[in-house]
């Protein structure tokens, strides 16, 4: 059996990098083809050459690394921590957040919530089933203090096998038992003061403020707000992006809007996308 760590960027699962080896450790890069969301990003020639190295494999499918959905300094936060445990970090990617956007005809929300499958979920199956088959393990960095993110989470993925030839050419799905599930963290007890006090021992990997996509919808509007002041360039792009498709992130208010509130203060931030149970962007 094949051990997998899924990597996030996150404190939680780099913990999990760094005190659980595994055969294989793994992180979902969220891209965005527009240039002009990548903000400082564009002027850093080494991250973005980094970046590509990694995701070298797919710029036949999907072009060339030019931005993410995430605070881009998530790229050296994967630089240290591959550095940190002495193992290669496998990085993957499927469709660019932008063209998947154009191509839905809608922004993802919390009742569509397809921008995980589709970016995340996908193309870490496909990497697994195509390299390691069906016998894995994959361990998720998901904490004794975060029941409910244990909920939900499958291990089976819907994957096309097949096209007919006739008609529309519809494509035929398959429902395929892929993996085995472990929380590693959740067994031994780990919650959020030992990850927090292990970062201040271990202070050679940088994190971002918060981590994940900067404009998740499951974020608090806080939260956003104060991404605007930290990576405008990508905030800015959903912004637009929400304007262009005529519907938004968040339920009731657009992302241009969030931006004219004022930043409370004493909000507790860089706490992610609490809400979020979907087992690969939280940590």
């Amino acid at each position: 059996m094949t051990t997998i760590n899924s990597l996030s960027g996150g404190k939680t699962s780099s913990y999990l990098a760094s005190n659980y080896k595994a055969d294989v450790d793994m992180f979902a890069m969220v891209c965005i083809d527009n240039h002009n969301a990548a903000g400082w990003l564009r002027y850093n020639k080494k991250l973005l050459q980094y970046a590509n190295d990694k995701l070298e494999k797919f710029i036949p499918e999907y072009g060339e690394f030019r931005a993410t959905a995430e605070d881009p300094i998530i790229i050296q936060t994967m630089m240290d921590l591959e550095q940190k445990i002495g193992r290669n970090i496998t990085w993957v990617r499927g469709i660019s957040y932008d063209v998947l956007i154009n191509k839905m005809g809608f922004i993802p929300n919390q009742i569509k919530s397809f921008c995980t499958t589709k970016m995340k979920l996908e193309p870490i199956f496909e990497e697994c089933y195509l390299n390691y088959g069906t016998d894995i393990e994959m361990r998720l960095g998901i904490r004794y203090d975060e029941p409910d993110r244990l909920e939900d989470i499958g291990t089976s993925f819907k994957f096309p096998v097949s096209c007919n030839l006739y008609g529309q050419c519809r494509q035929n799905h398959q429902e395929i038992e892929w993996r085995k599930l472990s929380f590693p963290l959740e067994e031994d007890k780990i919650m959020h003061p030992h990850v927090v006090q292990y970062w201040k021992d271990h202070n050679d990997v940088v994190f971002a403020d918060d981590s994940n996509c900067q404009m998740c919808f499951w974020k608090n509007e806080q939260q956003l707000r104060k991404n605007f002041d930290k990576n405008p360039a990508v905030m800015s792009w959903a912004g637009v992006a929400e304007d262009i498709q005529g519907s938004t992130f968040k339920k009731d208010i657009s992302i241009l809007d969030i931006k004219k509130l004022g930043l409370q203060l004493d909000f507790n931030f860089g706490t992610g996308a609490e809400n979020c149970k979907s087992g690969y962007c939280g940590g």
